[in-house]
């Protein structure tokens, strides 16, 4: 019955490894033709595209989470936490803690948010993320298994895919080659395929470890 379940689980883990990386593989091949073609107001903050970031990184860090209680290996477990916050973290960075809920205006390119100058939790989000990299830092340092990380073998298609993802999101961000309109689907695409594959690169280094 134990190998059994053993089994079942490493094949769900090998599935949505598989998948995340088709996914991520094929937003990145989409992105150069789909910016021609999408409307810009899909890559608004707030918009369809930023609202999958969120929701790739939440899915991400749960199931981080559900990876922690399935690790029999402790240093594993520490793995997955702090993947979980990481992606949590990056869920809020997204979000703009919170800014997000407080448009005042509507541009060309967006929406516009209330500045973190006159943001009401200004305060409490900057406690909040400094105690979150603090804490990403230090549990780190203390937790990780960095040595066996390092001895690991390189997931090179998952590096050079987000390497990729990190080059559009740069040109899209700059308007480089295409204008800045255009460049704003770019740059939010690249990000979210960037999410999928961090995902991916969690799953990899826990069948890895």
């Amino acid at each position: 019955m134990y190998y059994s379940k053993q089994h079942r689980h490493k094949k769900q883990i090998n599935s949505i490894y598989k998948f995340s990386i088709i996914i991520g593989i094929l937003i990145l091949v989409s992105i150069w033709p789909l910016s021609f073609i999408l409307p810009v107001s899909i890559s608004f903050e707030n918009g369809l595209i930023e609202n999958l970031q969120v929701l790739i990184l939440v899915l991400g860090s749960i199931y981080n989470i559900k990876l922690i209680w399935k690790s029999i290996d402790k240093q594993v477990a520490y793995f997955h936490i702090w993947c979980a916050v990481f992606m949590l973290f990056m869920a809020f960075r997204e979000l703009s803690w919170g800014r997000v809920f407080y448009q005042i205006d509507m541009e060309t390119t967006g929406p516009v948010f209330i500045s973190m100058s006159d943001y009401p939790w200004k305060i409490e989000v900057h406690i909040i993320m400094v105690i979150c990299i603090l804490f990403l830092v230090i549990f780190m340092l203390k937790n990780l298994p960095i040595m066996r990380i390092l001895h690991c073998k390189l997931p090179l298609l998952i590096i050079f895919s987000m390497l990729a993802a990190i080059v559009f999101s740069y040109i899209g961000d700059h308007g480089m080659l295409v204008g800045k309109l255009q460049g704003q689907i770019i740059e939010e695409m690249g990000e979210l395929a960037f999410y999928v594959l961090t995902c991916a690169l969690c799953i990899y280094y826990h069948m890895e470890l």
